[in-house]
């Protein structure tokens, strides 16, 4: 899903955007990389505005309106064309002008945040070390709370704690999810076992964050990135399922993106006696820390062509060299990084 967040100055757009668990595209950042490596874009401002610093363009326009419109007419299209280029499956738009740009052409779902005058004041002084008035001079500069609530297909009214904020996004991630899964784990590496438990798991819910978490007491033999490379390999032609990663617990996570449910795979009755303390441990930790949120495990049973698949079984093979055996238990599509860190004996 594509979610376009928007709003004022200090209504905290960067925070939600960050609440969802999809990366983020944040279009000023965007505005800044382009331009200062876009070429045409320079020439373009050079020409019509006799420069292309950011500084100087911001007191340009900031109390003309033409000029600002020349500025946006220009700018967008640029803008445009970078984020398209950026969005790969799940992704948060976070943008300002999202409507203005046409950016929400791209959006299956918008939201809108406001907050009250004096709130978005204390938020942008203290952010940016403004004065009073320069403050107020930005948020006179900018739309109206009804031009959002207008056109946003949701409106979050942004007045209270970051907590607050991120209970709102956790009700509106069950509006636009309605089952939402996690399935957590080191993935070190990512086995047709694990390929096997995601696409099972992606037709049981709406939504399927796959989480690699973050393990002090392991020193894997892969680095995060790279498992969370392979991991969006794997599940790239899985629509619903998200790749992420997480240093904590995993019933916090489950928390954040609004999980009711976490996906486990079981081999045997051996795993089921190890997974199921692992479940009430869960469900204890979300209901004593998020008052009562409920958090149930789905337990789904190996296929028998996976029967024998585990990442510690592989990781043998790999450090014996048994690279061709290994690769009966891993997706092809992985296999290139696999053999450029382990060497084939066998």
């Amino acid at each position: 899903m594509i979610i376009g967040v928007t709003g004022g100055s200090g209504t905290g757009k960067s925070t939600l955007s960050k609440m969802f668990g999809y990366p983020v595209i944040n279009a000023d950042e965007v505005y800044h990389e382009i331009l200062d490596k876009d070429i045409n874009l320079q020439k373009e401002l050079d020409a019509n505005f006799g420069t292309h610093s950011r500084p100087e363009l911001a007191k340009i326009v900031f109390h003309d309106a033409e000029k600002l419109n020349l500025l946006n007419q220009i700018t967008h299209h640029y803008i445009i064309e970078e984020i398209e280029s950026r969005i790969h499956g799940d992704v948060v738009i976070d943008a300002a002008v999202l409507f203005e740009s046409g950016l929400d052409q791209q959006c299956e779902k918008t939201i809108a945040l406001v907050a009250s005058n004096n709130i978005r004041l204390k938020r942008i002084m203290e952010r940016d070390n403004l004065t009073e008035e320069a403050a107020h001079d930005r948020l006179s500069a900018q739309q109206s709370d009804e031009y959002y609530i207008r056109h946003a297909d949701y409106v979050i009214i942004n007045d209270g704690t970051e907590k607050e904020l991120l209970e709102h996004a956790q009700r509106l991630q069950h509006q636009l999810y309605s089952r939402v899964a996690i399935y957590g784990g080191t993935f070190d590496p990512p086995t047709l076992g694990h390929l096997d438990v995601i696409r099972r798991a992606s037709r049981l819910f709406d939504k399927l964050y796959v989480v690699a978490l973050v393990n002090h007491d392991k020193k894997p033999a892969f680095e995060l990135d790279e498992r969370i490379e392979m991991l969006r390999s794997i599940t790239g032609d899985l629509t619903n399922v998200n790749v992420a990663q997480f240093d904590g617990l995993l019933a916090e996570y489950a928390y954040m993106v609004g999980a009711h449910y976490s996906v486990r795979g079981v081999r045997s009755g051996f795993d089921m006696d190890y997974e199921r303390p692992l479940f009430e441990f869960n469900s204890i930790i979300a209901a004593d820390h998020h008052e009562g949120y409920e958090l149930d495990t789905i337990f789904i049973p190996t296929t028998l062509e996976n029967f024998d698949t585990s990442s510690s079984n592989i990781r043998i093979l790999l450090n014996a060299g048994a690279l061709k055996t290994a690769a009966r238990y891993i997706d092809p599509r992985i296999m290139d990084l696999i053999e450029a860190r382990y060497p084939n004996k066998n």
